[in-house]
């Protein structure tokens, strides 16, 4: 209990020597930009394989303020009817600048977390900084697509082999332990390459933190705009666009605290 007072406070001190909330909303703002070209680019993709992207939103909607589920559900709506060609390129070159900048802010953040400064060469920083661009993409795209593969993709398999009524079962929890599981092995990735520790270091806690934080985090900020907050009321029409900052918000610091949880850790 003790060894747990001490990680707690020093993580709120952390928290605020190391100003998190300036970077998580420096995130959340990048994290938005990203996100719309990111939505166009998956839309067009799933339509090649004849998926509805509204069905992932609907497996995510637990995760989701209702304001904001609406908001993208409509935006999809409006991007449907234009050609999945074009819309594919759009998405890609959208989504690669402003989440390039995003990554390179949450690599520093890291950095900072374990009290270091990048010791790798210009070269080696920028090809990092694709690579968990990409990683985190592909991540977030796995993990948003295999929840969404309930009923209808059980019932694709079944044309071709049996499947067993207790496999249908299994397989609606295991989607979402896979999903979750993607998650963390990008976490542990990033947790693990991006500081430089000559001794073995922690990169199980932060991760597990992280990802159980976020869920939780998800869900209340949910329940709250859900029940009690009606932002609309007072910022009209873009309501819902805060919303969304501010679980993005959220989210980027909850990534941070997990380096910091995990530095802290270490040093015990």
């Amino acid at each position: 209990m003790k060894t747990i007072t001490i990680v707690f406070k020093e993580l709120l001190r952390r928290y605020k020597d190391h100003q998190l909330e300036l970077t998580g909303s420096s995130l959340a703002y990048f994290f938005l930009l990203a996100l719309f070209p990111f939505l166009i680019f998956l839309n067009a993709l799933l339509s090649f394989f004849g998926f509805a992207i509204q069905d992932i939103l609907i497996s995510i909607a637990p995760l989701l303020p209702n304001s904001t589920f609406e908001i993208l559900e409509l935006y999809l709506e409006s991007i449907s009817a234009y050609d999945n060609t074009v819309l594919l390129s759009f998405g890609i070159l959208g989504t690669i600048f402003p989440a390039s900048i995003a990554v390179t802010a949450l690599m520093k953040a890291i950095f900072r977390a374990y009290n270091q400064k990048n010791h790798r060469s210009w070269l080696a920083t920028q090809g990092l900084f694709v690579l968990f661009t990409l990683l985190i993409g592909i991540s977030l795209i796995l993990s948003l697509l295999l929840p969404m593969l309930g009923q209808g993709f059980l019932d694709f398999i079944g044309q071709y082999f049996i499947v067993p009524n207790t496999l249908s079962v299994f397989w609606h929890f295991f989607r979402w332990i896979v999903a979750t599981l993607f998650m963390m092995g990008t976490l542990a990735a990033i947790y693990k390459v991006v500081p430089y520790t000559p001794y073995k270091q922690s990169i199980w806690p932060g991760t597990i933190f992280a990802v159980v934080s976020w869920f939780s985090i998800s869900i209340l900020v949910s329940f709250y705009f859900n029940q009690f907050a009606n932002l609309s009321f007072v910022y009209g029409s873009i309501g819902a666009v805060i919303a969304l900052m501010i679980w993005l918000y959220f989210t980027g610091i909850i990534i941070i605290l997990g380096a910091e949880l995990n530095d802290i850790i270490d040093h015990l």
